[in-house]
């Protein structure tokens, strides 16, 4: 299992995959950027989970993290959120391994549920964050714009990607789906 991880670490990490990383990693920090909604505790909700879900399906867990979790991370520095950096990078980088690990197939039933589980532990993650950074009674109160935001980001990254995989079929094989071109 170990030497599994560190083959697909590596397949995932090789030279011509940093500059898409890369390119994504920025991607993903304009568009979580780019809708802010401040909450309560000094934090906003945005559409980070989009390209946090899509990285995770198109590049696997690995890339996927590395993307999901500094992305959003880079946004929040750059953003003024710079308490929420440390944070972000893990509980977002989390979801998308998590994500990139539990779906397997291409298969909306295994997309839903591999994505809600990891949306769960990022709900999860803000609530204890949000309780050490401004209290847990204010965090209780962000479960619910939390939680609307990982649906968001879960139907619209579900939705890019399958959008982008029919007109760019190659993608598939960046990914862990497992899955054939044209498909």
């Amino acid at each position: 299992m170990a030497q599994e991880v560190k083959n697909d670490i590596k397949k995932a990490l090789q030279v011509n995959t940093i500059p898409l990383i890369a390119i994504m990693t920025a991607v993903t920090t304009v568009l979580t950027m780019l809708v802010k909604i401040p909450t309560p505790i000094r934090g906003y909700l945005n559409l980070s989970d989009t390209m946090i879900y899509f990285s995770a399906y198109a590049f696997g867990p690995w890339a996927g993290g590395i993307i999901g979790g500094l992305g959003p991370a880079l946004s929040d520095l750059i953003s003024g959120y710079p308490q929420w950096v440390i944070f972000t990078f893990v509980i977002d980088g989390l979801q998308a391994v998590l994500v990139g690990l539990l779906v397997k197939k291409f298969n909306p039933a295994n997309i839903i549920i591999g994505s809600v589980i990891a949306g769960v532990w990022k709900v999860f993650g803000y609530f204890i964050a949000g309780g050490i950074l401004s209290g847990f009674g204010p965090a209780l109160g962000e479960i619910a714009g939390n939680s609307f935001q990982m649906a968001v980001g879960l139907i619209v990254g579900f939705a890019l990607f399958t959008a982008v995989r029919q007109a760019y079929p190659p993608l598939v094989r960046l990914g862990n789906l497992g899955i054939k071109a044209g498909e």
